[in-house]
């Protein structure tokens, strides 16, 4: 939405609206875009009905530094016609670190959905929706770019689905999105203007300057995908599709500029167009999984895709005109992998999965940070693994290992430029029931970066590479009620590249120290309908930042500039869900 990189794509995510979510681990996919690593998918499940009825889903909850949510999703359906709201409003003040220093970052998000799906057969479903919703944040990260005012989006989508066509041809699935967005940030609406005193050594008059400063960006994202899945015999699954994506980028900023001498003042008002930018792209893909034999596992994809890239006027974000304006240029990125599963003793599965990943530039990185000749990024990437799933316990390793050419990194924020990158990396995972009651689990993951290219004189660090970081707890469960224990562990980060990074953060000047935090939750089901969890995240209440995030700007009057954003301190929570 941003059109400097302030906020990811998580930023239009809530949670509860959806029905589940899908994480794919590294590259193991080409169904919806590059293998160049994991996805997380957000989906929906459609509401059947075998007779007229409504249910009715409802989650509420409360907690420190005003934090407020509520989401409400009612279907109301029949055997024929089935039709779904989903409301949600999501509302957080200021909160404090540690050290009970206040970090100026309230919010609020409010979004609804209305879906209308249509059942004629079992067989066969129709699904429009429309969607829309908004957003005002506080940035303590961005003094240039100001606040976040609005985040406005519209999205209109249908779904197609036919199943059980054939014996062979199981399903074919057609979707379509059309999405718009209006993301605004400016630097005077949530906080004081700041006054600039240029002389603020006497004698001499006084001289000050103000400056109100806005930033847009307008996005209009056509889709359609097509979907294909046969069961060519009883040992292979095959899907094949077609993707198009039209993607269209307008960003500009303006500067109010008041400059007084005593009382006499003078206001200039300077608009700039940041980058005008249209992407189409149209992919083909297909995904097949065959299971050699009752212990083996084969699954391999490809996807080939056309995407040009078409600007018209693009300018810094200073407003100097670029010479890369009202070029075009074609990046065809293929990805394939090929994953081999065994089951080499009862319940113990090993892996091995070899890929190759490419990813042309992004509108950000194109425009944003100067880079419109960027070459696409190509990753070949192997990975391996080991999962044991026993009756008492459970575990997991996999290491991977991946060559990046042209990886994108960003250089202060403001301009990009491809390096060759090595990764190496694991985690470890494991679950352990000691008592019927009581379980133990951990997790451990770390990955190593290396910028091969340099900046002239030798490798360095890749910059924004997470520390070593470990998360450990303790489960009791017995009957409808659980109680979580858990810590986490993060070592140090001192492999940085100050001033280097990509589109959602660059490394600080110096290390990054590890830390310790500690949570308790639990959970209760009272009966069917009712479930009550409560919550105490960081009960030490320690004061801490992570690594991969951003270093503070200028703040409003009354907050201290603890130079990075530093996460909450001790903080409490309740949620209530009713399911009817």
């Amino acid at each position: 939405g941003a059109n400097h990189g302030t906020d990811p794509g998580t930023s239009y995510i809530q949670p509860d609206a959806h029905d589940h979510i899908t994480v794919v681990k590294g590259p193991n996919s080409v169904l919806y875009g590059s293998s160049m690593g994991g996805l997380v998918i957000f989906n929906e499940t459609s509401k059947k009905f075998d007779k007229p009825g409504v249910r009715v889903r409802a989650v509420g909850g409360m907690g420190s530094f005003g934090r407020r949510d509520l989401t409400m999703d009612a279907t109301v359906g029949a055997p024929l016609v089935q039709l779904r709201g989903v409301v949600n409003f999501t509302r957080g003040d200021n909160y404090k670190d540690g050290s009970g220093r206040e970090v100026f970052s309230f919010f609020k998000r409010d979004s609804n959905k209305l879906i209308a799906t249509f059942t004629p057969t079992s067989n066969v479903t129709a699904e429009l929706s429309a969607e829309q919703g908004d957003a005002q944040v506080a940035f303590p990260a961005f003094s240039l770019m100001g606040d976040g005012i609005h985040f406005k989006r519209q999205i209109l989508g249908s779904r197609f689905t036919v199943a059980n066509i054939t014996n062979k041809f199981r399903k074919l699935e057609v979707q379509f999105f059309d999405r718009d967005l209006d993301h605004l940030m400016d630097n005077f609406t949530l906080r004081p203007v700041t006054v600039q005193v240029l002389n603020p050594d006497p004698p001499g008059p006084l001289i000050t300057n103000t400056n109100r400063r806005t930033l847009r960006q307008k996005f209009r994202g056509r889709s359609a995908r097509i979907a294909a899945t046969f069961d060519l015999n009883a040992a292979t699954e095959v899907i094949i599709g077609y993707e198009h994506r039209d993607n269209k980028y307008a960003g500009n900023n303006q500067t109010v500029g008041t400059l007084c001498i005593i009382t006499t003042c003078t206001t200039n008002d300077i608009f700039s167009p940041f980058y005008d930018l249209h992407t189409i792209s149209n992919s083909m893909f297909s995904e097949a999984t065959h299971l050699v034999n009752a212990t083996t596992t084969l699954k391999f994809g490809v996807r080939r895709e056309y995407f040009h890239t078409r600007a018209g006027d693009l300018f810094t974000f200073l407003g100097d005109p670029l010479d890369t304006s009202n070029g075009h240029r074609d990046d065809p990125p293929t990805s394939t992998f090929i994953r081999l599963e065994k089951e080499m003793l009862p319940a113990t599965i090993a892996f091995i999965a070899l890929a190759n990943g490419e990813r042309p530039a992004s509108n950000l990185e194109r425009a944003s940070f100067n880079g419109f000749n960027l070459k696409k990024e190509k990753n070949r990437e192997i990975n391996i693994g080991l999962s044991v799933d026993r009756p008492t316990w459970q575990a997991s390793v996999t290491a991977f290992g991946s060559r990046i050419n042209d990886y994108i990194l960003i250089n202060q924020g403001v301009i990009s430029a491809n390096v060759d990158v090595d990764r190496v990396g694991a985690e470890v995972d494991l679950v352990k029931q000691i008592t019927p009651n009581w379980r133990l689990f951990g997790n451990l993951a770390w990955i190593r970066a290396e910028n091969l290219t340099g900046h002239g004189h030798g490798s360095v660090p890749l910059a924004q590479t997470p520390p070593l970081d470990s998360r450990f707890g303790a489960i009791f469960q017995q009957g409808t009620f659980s109680l979580t224990l858990g810590g986490r562990v993060v070592m140090k980060q001192d492999r940085i590249d100050p001033g280097f990074g990509n589109s959602l953060g660059i490394d600080n000047p110096t290390t990054t120290p590890g830390f310790e935090t500690a949570n308790v939750s639990m959970s209760w089901k009272p009966q069917k309908y009712v479930q009550l969890s409560m919550g105490v995240e960081n009960i030490f209440n320690r004061t801490y930042f992570e690594h991969l995030s951003r270093r503070m700007g200028d703040i409003p009057p009354g907050f201290v500039n603890l130079g990075r954003v530093y996460e909450p301190g001790r903080a409490a929570w309740f949620r209530i869900v009713f399911n009817m």
